[in-house]
């Protein structure tokens, strides 16, 4: 007996220390998303971090279906013996160390951004955290996503969580028939990225995907408690479950992208992005591991429960917790509004538009950088007349009617003005 404990502490042990270095790991994604942010251009970060979130959430969907997959395995490696349970162990560590040969070879280093106060002290090093936790906390299209993305984690987990004994009460579901569903949802999270894809390059805000992604995900939820009950058909028991996953791209990306808007728009936080996407790391964080233990205590019911209850439901109407958390941060987000555009994105998606014979060869905002070779301009008589510029079309047409005439000569486009190459 004290042996058989004693080998329980340590595989517990284990566990812990396996969990705790995993948690130590996990802060790549928040280095992800701030590389990312310092890498891409504004108009790009919905779609660039929708893939990067897609498939961060697909690995958390389908990693019990490798599970599943591994129920068989029985060999042995270098005197190493592997069952089912520590070979996806192994599975990780060759995961692991495939995806860093990856990123130290394919993932270029960013340039280091200067600080101008070298000579931090500790008293300097407080006020920047408390600087930072001011404009999380005074400002609301920073502090709003905090709480959209502990949302985001919170009604994911509640999902994993309550999956597995809903539907063994149920349908007595085992471990394939849970991860066989988890799999149908990395799909459809797949198709969700690809639609946030597509949608944030044609144009569609991140407001407008953010809004349809915590409707979507209310209702979901909604239908997860009214229809998880005894006697419920299959595809009415999945369905809430498919409607959650399809809103989860619609919450990360966009959420991420806005979060950045509203951070590069503080003149406060510069130099400081990559801390913020870190603190909004760890909010998702704490919704991931507050949510198992509340759903288990407060929400969800032992089968003794089910069948003493009047109405024969899986959860308790504490469960409304979760869609209610969706429809409060909906109404946050439509009281904090759209944050403000920079100036800078504005005049460059101005800058944008579809040229035509009318428009000159160079904007307006552009200047012609002066060289060696240039001369004074003269000075022209207000009263003279100014010679009208000749528009692409037009200079086309000119050159190609005087070149039949006269002899071969090239057109050279010179700061929007066109020259002939005697």
């Amino acid at each position: 007996s004290l042996r058989r404990f004693e080998d329980n502490s340590i595989a517990l042990a284990s566990v812990a220390l396996g969990r705790i270095l995993g948690g130590l790991g996990r802060a790549n994604s928040a280095l992800g998303f701030a590389y990312v942010v310092r890498a891409c251009p504004a108009n790009e970060r919905t779609s660039i971090t929708s893939i990067l979130g897609g498939v961060q959430m697909i690995g958390m969907a389908i990693a019990p279906l490798f599970s599943a997959c591994l129920s068989g395995v029985d060999f042995s490696l270098l005197g190493v013996h592997f069952d089912n349970l520590n070979s996806v162990g192994l599975l990780l560590v060759i995961i692991n160390l495939a995806s860093q040969v990856v990123v130290y070879l394919y993932l270029p280093d960013l340039p280091t951004v200067e600080d101008d106060s070298s000579d931090d002290n500790e008293g300097e090093k407080e006020s920047e955290w408390l600087r930072m936790f001011r404009c999380i906390l005074g400002n609301p299209h920073i502090g709003v996503p905090f709480l959209t993305i502990f949302v985001f984690n919170f009604n994911w987990q509640f999902i994993e969580t309550a999956l597995a004994p809903a539907s063994f009460d149920v349908f007595d579901w085992g471990p394939v028939e849970v991860s066989y569903v988890l799999g149908v949802m990395a799909v459809l999270i797949f198709l969700g990225m690809t639609a946030v894809h597509k949608l944030s390059q044609s144009g569609v805000s991140d407001f407008k995907l953010l809004v349809s992604g915590l409707v979507g995900n209310s209702i979901g939820y909604i239908m997860l408690y009214m229809l998880w009950h005894r006697g419920v058909n299959y595809m009415a028991f999945i369905s809430p479950v498919f409607i959650g996953a399809g809103s989860f791209p619609f919450l990360g990306a966009p959420n991420r992208s806005l979060f950045s808007e509203a951070v590069d728009l503080v003149p406060e936080l510069s130099g400081f992005e990559g801390t913020m996407q870190a603190l909004l790391s760890m909010s998702s964080s704490v919704g991931g591991f507050t949510a198992p233990s509340m759903i288990t205590h407060f929400c969800l019911r032992t089968p003794e429960e089910v069948s003493n209850s009047n109405d024969s439901r899986e959860f308790t109407p504490a469960a409304l917790f979760s869609p209610l958390l969706s429809i409060l941060v909906l109404i946050a987000i439509f009281i904090a509004g759209q944050p403000e555009k920079k100036v800078d994105e504005i005049v460059e998606s101005g800058d944008q538009e579809n040229p035509d014979e009318g428009t000159p060869l160079v904007g307006k905002n552009v200047s012609r950088r002066s060289s060696e070779g240039d001369t004074p301009l003269k000075k022209v008589s207000p009263d003279r007349p100014r010679r009208r510029r000749l528009s692409l079309m037009e200079a086309a047409r000119s050159a190609s009617i005087r070149g039949s005439m006269l002899s071969p000569m090239t057109i050279l486009p010179q700061n929007g003005k066109i020259y002939e190459n005697e």
